[in-house]
C-alpha cells in the first residue's frame, strides 16, 4: 500500500521534477569570478636608450622592480633572499639583483607568504677592446669651446660616445657596453698587459658568470708602427722592405690575443679593416691637399701599398683563421680619404678646433663612426646576432 502511495506521488510530481530539471541544465548556478593567480609584475630600471657600461663588477648590479600592485592587497614586508625589508609595506619594491645568480624574492600578503624564483633578464652584452680606432679619438662627446676643454666619456683614453661600439650598443634593445678601447693601445702595453684590457674583461667575465655576447677588437695599427710610417715618409724616406719584421711581430701579436679571447670563451670577436686615409673623392692616393706635409705622392702611395693594404690583409687572414666575423669598412674610405671633398678623417687643423690637440689627426670624424656602426649592425642582422 505505502509503495503504490509513493508510486502516485512521483506521478503527481514528475511535470515539476521534468521543468526544474530543463532549468538547471539551461541556466547554470552563478559562480563568483575567479581571483588572478599570485604572481609578480617585473620590470627594469632605468629604461633609456643608452647602453649600460659594466666597467666593474659592481656595475653588473641591475635594478628592477617588482610589484604586486595589480592583486590590490595588503603587503606585510618583502624579502630578498634572507635580507628582510621589514619597514616597506608598499606593493612595489626595487632590488638589485646580480646577473649571475638566481633569486628568491618574498613577500607577505594578508598575513600569508608567497615566494618566487627571479632571475634577471639578460642582456645583450658588448665589449670593446684595442686602439684609438675603436676608442673614438678625434671625436669627443662634447667638443672644446672658448675657456672650456673638451669632454670624453673618459679623458685618458680618449673614448667617445661617438665611437662606432657605443653607437652600435645604443641601436641594440636592452644591451650593456664595457668600454675598455684606448688610444695608444699596443697588444703589450694596453690589451696583454698587467692591468689591462683584457684583464679588466676577463674579472667582468668571472663576475657574470659568462662571456660578451660580441666583442669588437681594433688591433695592429700601433703595433705596427703607423706613427713611424708617417714620420719617415714625411721625411721622404723609403720604406719599402723596413717593415718585414714588424709585420712578423704583429701576426704572433694578433694570435697572443686570439689565445686569450678563446681561453675567455669568447665566441664572437668582431674585427675591420684599418680606414684607408690615402684615396681622393675619386678614388686615388692624393698628397696634394697639404695634410701630409711635404710628402711625396709616390712615399704615400707606397705607404698605403707596402703599410696599409698589407695590414688589412694580415688582418684579414688572421680572422678567418681565428673564426672571427669581418666586417667589410674599404667601400666606405674608398673614396674618402683626408684629401677628399667628401672627407670622413679628421684633419690637423679640425682636432684642434675641435678637441684642442693634434691628437685627433688622422682619425674617422663623426660620420664614419656612424657609418661604420651601421655596417656592423648590417653584419649582425645578416649572421644573426642580434
Amino acid at each position: 500500500m505505502l509503495a503504490f502511495l509513493y508510486f502516485v506521488q512521483m506521478l503527481i510530481n514528475l511535470p515539476k521534477m521534468l521543468v526544474l530539471s530543463w532549468n538547471n541544465m539551461i541556466f547554470l548556478p552563478q559562480q563568483s569570478p575567479l581571483e588572478p593567480p599570485l604572481s609578480f609584475r617585473i620590470s627594469t630600471l632605468p629604461i633609456t636608450n643608452n647602453p649600460q657600461l659594466w666597467a666593474t663588477p659592481l656595475d653588473l648590479l641591475q635594478k628592477i622592480n617588482i610589484s604586486i600592485c595589480h592583486h590590490k592587497k595588503s603587503v606585510d614586508w618583502w624579502r630578498l633572499d634572507d635580507q628582510n625589508l621589514a619597514e616597506n609595506k608598499n606593493c612595489s619594491q626595487i632590488f638589485e639583483l646580480s646577473s649571475k645568480k638566481s633569486h628568491l624574492v618574498t613577500v607577505k600578503i594578508d598575513g600569508d607568504e608567497y615566494s618566487e624564483v627571479v632571475n634577471v633578464p639578460k642582456k645583450f652584452w658588448l665589449a670593446a677592446i684595442g686602439d684609438s680606432f675603436s676608442s673614438g679619438q678625434g671625436n669627443p662627446n662634447i667638443e672644446k669651446t672658448d675657456g672650456k676643454p673638451a669632454e670624453w666619456l673618459n679623458e685618458p683614453c680618449h673614448r667617445s660616445t661617438k665611437a662606432f661600439p657605443y653607437l652600435v650598443s645604443q641601436k641594440i634593445p636592452y644591451s650593456s657596453l664595457t668600454f675598455l678601447s684606448c688610444s695608444g693601445a699596443t697588444v703589450e702595453n694596453g690589451i696583454l698587459s698587467k692591468n689591462g684590457q683584457l684583464d679588466s674583461l676577463e674579472s667582468l667575465i668571472s663576475a657574470s658568470g659568462a662571456p660578451p655576447d660580441a666583442l669588437f677588437l681594433t688591433i695592429g695599427g700601433n703595433d705596427i708602427g703607423f706613427t713611424d710610417v708617417i714620420s719617415l715618409i714625411q721625411r721622404d724616406k723609403n720604406i719599402d722592405d723596413r717593415f718585414d719584421m714588424r709585420f712578423f711581430f704583429v701576426s704572433h701579436q694578433i694570435d697572443r690575443v686570439a689565445w686569450k679571447l678563446k681561453e675567455l670563451k669568447i665566441q664572437r670577436v668582431v674585427v675591420m679593416d684599418y680606414y684607408d686615409i690615402t684615396k681622393n673623392e675619386n678614388g686615388k692616393v692624393d698628397a696634394s691637399c697639404g695634410a701630409f706635409g711635404q710628402v711625396s705622392l709616390s712615399n704615400l702611395q707606397l705607404a698605403e701599398r707596402k703599410i696599409l693594404q698589407r695590414l688589412n690583409t694580415l688582418i684579414r687572414r688572421k680572422a678567418k683563421e681565428h673564426g672571427w666575423i669581418m666586417v667589410d669598412t674599404r667601400e666606405l674610405f674608398r673614396t674618402r680619404g683626408i684629401c677628399s671633398r667628401d672627407s670622413l678623417i679628421r684633419s690637423k687643423n679640425e682636432s684642434l678646433l675641435i678637441q684642442g690637440n693634434e691628437y685627433g689627426s688622422f682619425h674617422p670624424n663623426q660620420e664614419a663612426h656612424r657609418l661604420i656602426s651601421e655596417e656592423v649592425l648590417k653584419t649582425f642582422r645578416r649572421i644573426q646576432v642580434v
